[in-house]
């Protein structure tokens, strides 16, 4: 998924987006890093490193304290291109019209055909990211940065909000579909692009509006230079899964906080398991907890935490190979015994897609005394790969592409595993300010019009 975020006129811009990227961590931890612009000197630095923000901030003490006026960050979730630091971005290019910082969120997936066809006309590469593929476009087409993007984003099947610095203008783009999230907001006299609105808020800014699905906003000294819609598709679907999982419980997607979507995901779940009996309910920490609170409200069952999260370890989902995500969850979740032993639990998660880690929660639980376990999912079965910047995998390692339900329960050791329907979960993640999401990693139907 990654976070991007951005800011200009302000002469702390390197420490506001150290501030910004903290508060984006969630959407990746393998990579982070910051390009600069100073307008007095017309200089561009960066400085990248693997690993979070507070490690590479701290281990990079020159990242924060690079003077400048125009600064971009990134916090890296790859899914395309290896994970290494080659890969950590914001990207810096010397192009024909000066050196150009990119920090990109999302994923291209005619990208192997663009790489080809750029490599045969003498395209060399010095990284293996999709997201420097997008500059070879671009560098492509004549006339400046703002006049190039349409000509060279109409090549792109994908996904992707984009952040540019040049000469100290600051440039945000999102894709026609708005599959990818892009937030304009104010700070004093400067504007700020981010992933969320609450890397907006937490840095003491106003959100003003959501980047409009293909629009090119060109920002310079707390001016709004240039605005438009480059290409606009009449299927507006940004990505659903940023409600289930990946956004934060305090930002705002399609004009509701994502905790909001979550508490009535778990309580349209709640009608949906009206049947079963249960003495608690527990949710996998951190992501269904909210889910959890909206099940037992409804449900009128009591809430409790049977486990406890280690909150020093990061987020498994999206750390970039299964044996980790399972040593992972091996030592993040905490069992309180007590809490579980005797019980029939309805155990709320966010999604179930290998099912490998899920079956180990299971045991643990059961290692622990539980008598019955209702596993609960806040998201439908995963039947489709995603190609729009989530690490999901293909088909064949799909659980719920090669199990009914019943087989689920039996594969990870549950007593039952009950999803929540997808007409359920678009009612509870509709907004006021869409309807209408990318589900396809639950229907198998691509906005973009890809065919698998």
């Amino acid at each position: 998924m990654c976070g991007v975020f951005g800011i200009e006129n302000n002469d702390k811009a390197a420490s506001a987006v150290f501030t910004g990227l903290l508060n984006l961590q969630h959407r990746g931890q393998e990579a982070a890093g910051t390009a600069v612009y100073n307008c007095s000197s017309k200089t561009l630095r960066g400085c990248v490193g693997a690993g979070n923000v507070l490690n590479v901030f701290n281990n990079n003490a020159a990242a924060t304290a690079i003077s400048g006026n125009c600064a971009i960050g990134h916090v890296r979730y790859a899914t395309s291109g290896k994970s290494s630091l080659q890969n950590a971005q914001p990207f810096i290019f010397n192009t024909k019209s000066g050196f150009i910082a990119l920090a990109h969120n999302g994923n291209i997936y005619n990208d192997k055909q663009i790489a080809a066809r750029l490599q045969k006309s003498g395209a060399i590469f010095a990284h293996t990211s999709d997201s420097e593929h997008i500059m070879h476009l671009v560098e492509r087409e004549k006339g400046s940065l703002i006049e190039a993007l349409p000509k060279a984003l109409a090549k792109i099947n994908g996904a992707y909000a984009l952040i540019f610095i040049q000469d100290g203008v600051m440039t945000g783009v999102r894709d026609p579909y708005g599959i990818r999230p892009l937030v304009l907001g104010k700070l004093g006299k400067s504007y700020i692009l981010a992933s969320e609105s609450v890397a907006i808020e937490m840095s003491g800014g106003e959100v003003l509006r959501d980047i409009a699905p293909g629009e090119i906003i060109a920002i310079e000294k707390g001016k709004i230079k240039k605005s438009f819609i480059f290409e606009r598709k009449k299927n507006y679907a940004p990505c659903i899964f940023e409600q289930i999982y990946f956004a934060s419980p305090a930002s705002k997607v399609c004009g509701k906080t994502v905790a909001k979507a979550r508490m009535e995901m778990g309580k349209l779940l709640a009608r949906q398991m009206k049947d079963i009996k249960a003495d608690v309910v527990m949710p996998v920490p951190d992501s269904g907890v909210f889910a959890a609170l909206g099940f037992a409200k409804e449900a009128k069952i009591p809430f409790d935490m049977g486990l406890v999260r280690n909150h020093y370890m990061g987020r498994s989902f999206i750390t970039p190979d299964q044996k980790v995500r399972e040593n992972i969850v091996r030592i993040k979740l905490l069992p309180i015994k007590e809490k579980i032993k005797g019980k029939r639990i309805i155990l709320i998660d966010d999604s179930l897609v290998r099912g490998t880690t899920s079956g180990k929660i299971m045991r643990l639980m059961k290692s622990c005394g539980a008598k019955e376990i209702h596993f609960a999912l806040s998201a439908p079965p995963v039947i489709s790969p995603c190609f729009y910047g989530i690490d999901t995998p293909t088909k064949k390692e799909l659980i719920a592409h090669n199990m009914t339900t019943a087989q689920i329960a039996k594969f990870i050791g549950a007593s039952n595993v009950n999803f929540i329907t997808l007409p359920n979960l678009i009612k509870a993640a509709q907004g006021t300010k869409c309807k209408t999401f990318c589900a396809a990693c639950f229907s198998g139907k691509y906005p973009t019009g890809i065919k698998i």
